[in-house]
């Protein structure tokens, strides 16, 4: 589409979606490139720091699904506009060159029917000239009546062969005229030379193209536009048809002359477009119509075109000479232009008209920058609704992400509260509640059972410490003891060692006070492991 706007949105669109893509690639939690089958991540030492606008989406859920939401918003937007603007470009284009060819033809239509008044006017008079080729002063009434008779007629002449009337001269005109177009006063003239413009004013109008062309063809024709004359001051374009006596011999010219300049306005007045133009063109590429009246009888429409750059213009420009009817569109006078053609005049003339595509689009620009800020607003709406509908829908993740995160701290005292939605954020808010609930009940229980078995440890920490106090004592004891049984248990050997080295000498006094010694010492260790034994009962009954 050839259409400044839709570059425009194809750029905005690229740009688009380089910063999602970029967003996207930088809010993932590892920065991983990929082409193919060849993966790479970016080592941690040589990440560059996140800008804060990276950041915030990277740290916001709501806001990368609304940038995704945005991207195909964006993304479906664009693609509309881009369809609609290239069916409504082709559609106004076609809408346009169809109201442009429509008033074409409305003005080749009115035209053709000026000229054609013209001609039948002129035959008429014709038939009735030839009738009364006997009064050569009839003719003056002939050319005032057709003159009169018809608005669009501006002059009237009849000139006859040379010596065709010998009491007239060698060379006899009459001609009617109105001095300005759609003047109401008829004027008369008899010179021969007064018709042609300063250049051919000493031209009998034997030589002239409205009577000799016309006279050489032997029938009705259109000549070319004159330059304004004495007589007239606008340029004129003449209808002539020969006059024939009874013998079907040439004897004379009528011509009526019609004004260019009222023809132009009624052609150059109403225009499709502000900087549109018609023009009308003659067979040999002359200026017949067109705006600029410089171009009128002084320059040819061939050599205008041949300098410019589109080829194509010409090649329209001998199609156009040729009597062909069409369109095209190309690059003339360094604008862009419609132009289109139509035959007019037998295909002796071709009209045209010229419109620029800047104006031909123009209210389809217009309207395509109303779409366009429509569609900024609409994303930007759309943006922000979202933008605040997925928040508000996400606000359960944020209590439940705070929750988790003094819950993982060691706080059980705060209250979750339910909710009523039925999806899965209110499914999961609720779970995630009865779940705080119970952790905070069985943390509860563990810390009740944690008091009790620290009672518990507490008192068996004292019981521990006095037993292993009484382990101490006992055992300072029995060492105490043992020190004590040492002695006895000495004296005993040493009596026992006596009696076996005295045994056949000892006498019974020896041996019973050996005895005795032994006896003493046996229950003095006797008493000792009484006492040794004693210590564990007395410690059962102070516990």
């Amino acid at each position: 589409m050839h259409n400044w706007l839709a570059s425009l949105l194809c750029i905005f669109f690229a740009k688009f979606v380089n910063f999602f893509l970029f967003l996207f690639v930088s809010c993932g939690e590892r920065r991983i490139f990929a082409f193919k089958t060849v993966t790479f991540e970016i080592p941690q030492e040589t990440r560059k720091p996140l800008i804060p606008v990276v950041q915030y989406f990277r740290k916001r859920l709501s806001a990368r699904i609304s940038l995704w939401v945005l991207l195909w918003v964006t993304i479906l937007f664009v693609a509309a506009l881009i369809i609609m603007f290239h069916y409504s470009h082709n559609a106004i284009e076609k809408e346009s060159l169809a109201k442009a060819e429509q008033m074409l033809e409305g003005k080749v239509l009115d035209i053709e029917n000026r000229l054609h008044r013209v001609k039948v006017a002129t035959e008429n008079m014709r038939l009735d000239v030839e009738q009364h080729l006997d009064d050569p002063d009839a003719m003056v009434l002939y050319t005032k009546q057709i003159v009169k008779n018809n608005p669009d007629i501006v002059g009237c002449a009849v000139a006859f062969e040379p010596n065709f009337y010998p009491e007239k001269g060698e060379l006899f005109m009459t001609y009617a005229f109105r001095p300005e177009p759609g003047s109401e006063t008829i004027l008369l003239s008899h010179d021969p030379t007064i018709i042609e413009p300063n250049e051919f004013k000493a031209v009998p109008y034997l030589a002239v193209n409205w009577y000799f062309i016309a006279k050489q063809e032997n029938t009705t024709c259109w000549i070319r536009p004159h330059a304004p004359s004495d007589t007239v001051n606008s340029t004129i374009v003449t209808c002539s048809t020969p006059i024939h006596d009874k013998n079907g011999e040439v004897v004379g010219i009528l011509a009526s002359d019609l004004s260019l300049q009222f023809l132009s306005e009624e052609f150059l007045r109403t225009k499709p477009f502000p900087d549109s133009y018609c023009a009308v063109l003659g067979v040999q590429g002359t200026y017949i119509i067109y705006p600029d009246s410089s171009y009128l009888y002084h320059k040819m429409v061939r050599e205008v075109v041949k300098n410019e750059p589109d080829r194509r213009v010409p090649e329209m420009v001998e199609k156009m000479l040729a009597g062909e009817d069409g369109m095209y569109h190309v690059t003339m006078f360094g604008r862009d232009s419609y132009v289109l053609y139509k035959s007019l005049n037998n295909r002796h003339w071709s009209a045209c008209m010229v419109c620029p595509g800047k104006d031909i689009f123009a209210t389809n620009k217009r309207y395509q920058v109303y779409m366009i800020l429509i569609t900024l607003l609409g994303i930007i709406f759309i943006s922000s609704f979202c933008w605040y509908f997925v928040s508000h829908q996400l606000q359960p993740l944020n209590l439940l992400s705070k929750a988790a995160k003094r819950i993982k701290e060691g706080d059980y005292s705060f209250h979750i509260p339910s909710t009523s939605r039925v999806d899965e954020l209110g499914i999961l808010q609720n779970n995630f509640g009865a779940m705080q609930t119970s952790l905070s009940r069985n943390i509860h229980q563990l810390n009740q059972v944690s008091e009790v078995l620290k009672e518990r440890n507490d008192e068996l920490s004292a019981i521990h410490a006095h037993v292993k106090e009484a382990d101490n004592v006992k055992m300072n004891l029995i060492h105490k003891i043992a020190d004590k049984m040492i002695l006895p248990i000495k004296e005993i050997e040493g009596v026992v060692t006596q009696l076996e080295e005295h045994r056949e000498d000892s006498q019974k006094e020896d041996m019973a006070n050996m005895s005795d010694v032994m006896l003493s010492h046996t229950k003095t260790i006797t008493d000792l492991l009484d006492k040794m034994l004693d210590i564990p009962k007395k410690r059962k009954k102070t516990s």
